[in-house]
């Protein structure tokens, strides 16, 4: 964290009206967003002004940004030649600052997963020890204390894919299925991305992991299952939106690894159809069929409602089909 003495320096911060045009927008060792919006931002500006100055450092005969990428932009969209800055004092090292920043961000919003890797990787960058970068930060950035994640952290900031930075920017995953995600080739990353967007965080994961899986069983390349006519015909339906798709991808891919289950839960929904089971009365098992056991659950509000749903589901209990939810085999 910040030191005393860095702490005094930042009470000599200079506030001072500066052009744009001395402001190097090249130069983003601080910045830690891979994908700058601030559309929203040019409508408040345009309306009461920047209202928050940036944090601005002189450097080689110019101002380099430590924190207002996106106002910045903003002003310079609108077309705003001079801006109001907080100038730190040069002789300001590189990690306070950097650390200002991210104190600065996390004040105003989570981290992104993007944000939170280069954060590491920049902390790690100028001089950060990795076991005091994971003390103190891996809880304010809700990440496991676990040293491998601060690995994998550093190799998705280190590589330099952009497309990559942006996607985990806009999309939540988790860094178990991150880890499996990075060892597809750049070309299925890039392929898959529009469609793991647009899906659920669970449908997400369950698309890795399943084509990670589905790869090691076939012994397969990622690429070339890609290549399948089937994935093809999915992928390549632009009538669809890209969540359509990447659902149909994620259900696909589950009937590949998991045929006798998704076989299994077919029958269960085409049996409860066939039994007009009521909607009310939500039907309970467990996904992977290893539990013979059933849970149901339903509301009322008085006696009389409860014993006629009683008397519906003894009704429904009585169908020959009924039986058909306990066997344990298709063949049965």
């Amino acid at each position: 964290m910040l030191k005393t003495g860095s702490l005094f320096k930042m009470e000599r911060m200079k506030f001072q009206r500066v052009s744009l045009q001395e402001i190097n927008l090249e130069e983003k060792k601080f910045c830690l967003s891979p994908l700058v919006e601030f559309e929203s931002l040019k409508v408040s500006i345009g309306r009461v002004g920047l209202l928050v100055p940036p944090l601005v450092k002189p450097e080689k005969e110019a101002l380099i940004l430590i924190s207002g990428w996106r106002r910045v932009l903003a002003c310079r969209d609108l077309s705003l030649t001079t801006i109001p800055v907080l100038l730190v004092p040069e002789e300001m090292s590189d990690l306070d600052l950097l650390i200002k920043a991210i104190e600065e961000n996390l004040t105003t919003r989570p981290l992104s997963l993007a944000e939170k890797a280069e954060a590491i990787y920049k902390l790690n960058l100028f001089g950060l020890s990795p076991e005091r970068i994971m003390a103190d930060y891996f809880s304010r950035f809700a990440l496991p204390l676990k040293k491998e994640y601060f690995l994998l952290l550093i190799k998705v900031a280190g590589q330099g894919q952009e497309k990559l930075k942006r996607f985990l920017h806009g999309a939540e995953i988790s860094l178990e299925a991150l880890e499996l995600f990075l060892s597809f080739s750049t070309l299925a990353q890039e392929k898959l991305m529009p469609f793991l967007q647009a899906v659920t965080y669970s449908r997400r994961r369950e698309i890795i992991e399943n084509l990670y899986e589905i790869s090691l069983r076939e012994g397969r390349a990622i690429d070339n299952l890609l290549e399948l006519q089937e994935i093809k015909s999915i992928l390549e339906r632009n009538e669809l939106s890209f969540r359509s798709r990447g659902e149909a991808l994620s259900d696909w891919l589950k009937k590949r690894r998991y045929p006798l289950l998704t076989s299994w839960e077919a029958e269960i929904k085409k049996t409860l159809k066939e039994l007009a089971w009521p909607k009310e009365v939500k039907l309970l098992y467990d996904p992977t069929f290893e539990s013979p056991e059933f849970e149901i659950s339903f509301s009322f509000r008085n006696l009389s409602q409860f014993l006629a749903r009683l008397d519906e589901l003894k009704a429904i209990a009585q169908k020959p089909g009924f039986q058909r939810l306990f066997r344990r085999s298709l063949e049965e």
